[in-house]
């Protein structure tokens, strides 16, 4: 917030008193009344050079101009029984004019004044706030930056000696005859597979809401997908080419992800369709389903549950973090034996159609 001033203008000579000005203009009020008023003995007209008076008065100096509007009565009034011998009805009316004009003058400009000397003040502290604020934001980036950094470096080293304990198990396996000993290196080899899919999960959740959502096609994500897993054995097929979701740009992972648990755990897959529905009053959401096995009741929100499933139990629980970072959300509403379905709850200024559906 900046103040607007008007430079180069008369204006700008109005903002702040003018003392020589201002006794200047009291001098020839004084002189209207002594030779207007009582040397041609005028009570008219010539007044209405002291309301000029009066509200410079107040914008300058504020309801002290009432001091200047008394002077100035007074003296009309004075004037005006020296020259009529009584004191006229209509002196008095306008030294109270007078008084009343520089009393809501001065009440105005007084209150401006009080709520421009607020406003500076809250801008002054908006301004210290903002300067935290950048301040707090760059030692976050820099924080940020070297968790990464860290992160990366411990994970990419844990990699190193899983693939190393990998080469070790597996050389073992071939060396090893006794089936029991061949069972506890399988439980090994499992064990330490785990511990390599969670460390990539560790690697796609730090960089959830890094980068700036944006708008996306849906369409083309899904067919993107099927053109790189050229060995599905499922058919796929897709109706959102008309859709664009704004949503976190690791979007693609949430349909990665569905797929995946299809073809694993789905037991009997052959189709997978992506679509679109009206959801509630403005909102649509996006459909996946298969023909698989599907989700028994008791599990359709545990599964999003952090550890939950026979895999890492990671990957739904990943997909709603995703989601979440634009205010989409997902549940799953199938029916046991027929199939899974997800529905992906995108709000009203989420989404955008280049037709409508």
């Amino acid at each position: 917030m900046q103040t607007r001033e008007v430079k180069d203008s008369w204006w700008k000579t109005l903002n702040k008193p003018q003392p020589y000005a201002f006794a200047l203009l009291i001098l020839a009020g004084l002189f209207l009344e002594l030779f207007i008023h009582y040397y041609f003995q005028i009570a008219v007209v010539y007044t209405h050079f002291y309301y000029l008076i009066i509200v410079l008065a107040g914008l300058w100096y504020g309801r002290k101009a009432i001091w200047i509007a008394l002077f100035f009565g007074g003296l009309h009034i004075v004037v005006s029984y020296i020259t009529l011998g009584i004191i006229s009805p209509d002196a008095l009316l306008r030294a109270l004019m007078f008084i009343v004009v520089a009393f809501v003058v001065g009440t105005i400009v007084e209150q401006m004044n009080c709520y421009y000397t607020t406003i500076v003040e809250q801008n002054r502290e908006l301004t210290e706030i903002n300067t935290r604020l950048d301040s707090s934001q760059k030692a976050f980036e820099i924080a940020n930056k070297k968790l990464n950094l860290l992160s990366s470096i411990t994970r990419h080293d844990i990699k190193n000696q899983l693939m190393g304990i990998l080469g070790f198990i597996e050389l073992s396996k071939e060396i090893t005859t006794d089936p029991e000993m061949l069972h506890f290196i399988e439980q090994e080899e499992t064990g330490a597979q785990t511990i390599h899919r969670q460390i990539e999960f560790t690697k796609n959740y730090e960089d959830i809401g890094v980068h700036a959502p944006q708008w996306q096609n849906i369409g083309m994500q899904v067919n993107a997908l099927r053109s790189i897993k050229p060995d599905f054995q499922i058919a796929i097929s897709s109706a959102l080419d008309e859709v664009e979701i704004f949503a976190d740009p690791l979007l693609e992972k949430v349909f990665l992800n569905l797929i995946d648990n299809s073809r694993r755990h789905g037991e009997r897959v052959k189709h997978i369709s992506f679509s679109t529905m009206q959801y509630g009053q403005g909102d649509i959401a996006i459909v996946y389903e298969d023909d698989g096995i599907g989700v028994q009741e008791s599990d359709k929100e545990r599964i999003f549950k952090k550890g939950f499933g026979k895999n890492t139990g990671l990957g739904l629980f990943l997909s709603r973090e995703i989601l979440s970072i634009t205010g989409l959300m997902m549940k799953e509403t199938g029916i046991y034996g027929k199939g899974v379905r997800f529905e992906i709850i995108v709000p009203q200024g989420k989404y955008r159609l280049t037709r409508p559906l």
